[in-house]
């Protein structure tokens, strides 16, 4: 099986998430600072330091399914990072974790908007990586 990591990629914020060796629990790990151009490397070191074998990255799609702007930059970052790492990346219908990571967060810090802040990618990325453990990758995307 293996370590999985979770990514919700954004244009400033990347939040990481990782699995359980036998993928039964997952964890959040960090927010990282996107810059835009040394992105793949820098998670592509917390991959290995995970001792990753696979990498699924949240893939935000319209509603409709289509793929728009932001799932061209989500591939686009999927291979830079598969470059980066030689790992596997697979990719996972995100639709809706951002506003579920919120809505989760909203009700354990009702007042502290900050703290929702700092932790809502690494949420996500949580919710990612649990959709791929019940759901599998997007059909035809690898893994």
């Amino acid at each position: 099986m293996g370590v999985v990591l979770g990514i919700d990629f954004g244009k400033k914020r990347i939040g990481i998430a990782v699995t359980d060796p036998e993928r039964r629990f997952t964890f959040g790990r960090d927010t990282l600072a996107a810059d835009g151009k040394t992105d793949a490397v820098r998670v592509a070191a917390v991959a290995r330091a995970e001792g990753a074998t696979l990498i699924a990255l949240g893939l935000p799609l319209n509603v409709d399914g289509s793929e728009g702007p932001m799932a061209a930059l989500v591939r686009k970052f999927g291979a830079e990072l598969t470059a980066a790492s030689g790992l596997p990346a697979a990719f996972v219908d995100e639709r809706y974790t951002s506003i579920e990571a919120d809505e989760h967060l909203r009700e354990r810090f009702p007042r502290d908007t900050r703290a929702r802040r700092a932790m809502k990618d690494r949420a996500a990325a949580i919710l990612i990586l649990r959709t791929f453990l019940e759901h599998g990758p997007i059909r035809g995307s690898g893994a």
